[in-house]
Parts: structure tokens; sequence; C-alpha cells
């Protein structure tokens, strides 16, 4: 009976802590978030930021976000690439993320082909790519599948309150 008392108490509070909502903070740039990312893969790699006609091309909805970082890899072999945006409301974030997630399906479908014929090894990053929002900031994510969520983590870590 003891037991039937302590998980009628146990239980709701467990969904309680599960489903509470995660608190991020808003005054971490998006540069420091990138950067953070690209020395968890330490693979080597150089990275660059993408200039303001990929981000304007791809991201033209710029009230949507008022900060943003695009990195990718230098090496043409290596299609790793993370995109980080600060939303200024929640509104804004959702749709960042909606963007986001056109943007992978973009390079899903018109650059599946080329990749295949240059990089065939990159594909699985490709096919893993993903989107995750903390708050108000939302990051694209395509690197290597065993990388991926250690670099969200730290991500995640220096956004959390």
């Amino acid at each position: 009976m003891k037991r039937m008392i302590a998980l009628l108490i146990l239980v709701p509070c467990l969904c309680l802590v599960s489903c509470a909502k995660a608190q991020y903070t808003n005054d971490v740039s998006c540069t420091d978030l990138c950067n953070k990312a690209s020395e968890m893969l330490s693979d080597g790699l150089e990275y660059t930021e993408y200039d303001a006609s990929h981000r304007k091309f791809y991201f033209d909805d710029t009230e949507d976000y008022d900060d943003c970082c695009l990195i990718y890899s230098t090496d043409t072999a290596n299609i790793n690439e993370i995109g980080v945006f600060h939303a200024p409301n929640e509104d804004a974030a959702r749709d960042v993320e909606e963007d986001c997630f056109e943007y992978i399906e973009q390079m899903r479908e018109g650059e599946r082909a080329f990749i295949a014929s240059y990089a065939p090894g990159e594909l699985p990053k490709l096919d893993g790519a993903t989107v995750s929002r903390f708050g108000r900031y939302v990051v694209y994510i395509i690197v290597p599948t065993d990388k991926r969520t250690s670099v969200l983590g730290a991500i995640e870590d220096m956004l959390r309150k």
C-alpha cells in the first residue's frame, strides 16, 4: 500500500519536472555559439562565415532575427555547416525555425546529386542535418552524425540560465 501511495505522489511530480520548459538566456552572441560548435568538432578544418548575400538569399526575412552566424568548412570536400540565429521574440523564432527546415530541405533536394558526385561520403551529414531550437535561438547543423549530439549539447549548455 505504501508503494502505491508513493507511486501516486511520485509519478505526477516526475511528469511536472519533465514537462517543465528549459529556461534559456538571450545574451550569448551567435558568433560565440558558432565558435564553440567549430571547436567541438575538433576536426582540423577551418571554418569561415557566409557573407551577407548568402544570408539574404536563403534567410531573407531579416526582421525575424536580430543576430546570426552561419559558418561552413572551407574544405571543398567537406559539407560541414552550422547556422545560429537569435530571434527577437517567440513568433519570429518559429518563423526562423521554419526557414531553417526549408533551407535544409533545399540542400537535400538541390545539392544531393552534386555532393554524391564529388564527395559521396558526405551524404550522411546531409541526411542527418537537423534544426534545434533553444528558446529564441535556432540552430541548424550539418555535421557528422557522431558529433551532432555533443555539438548541440554544448550550444544548449551555453544558453541555459
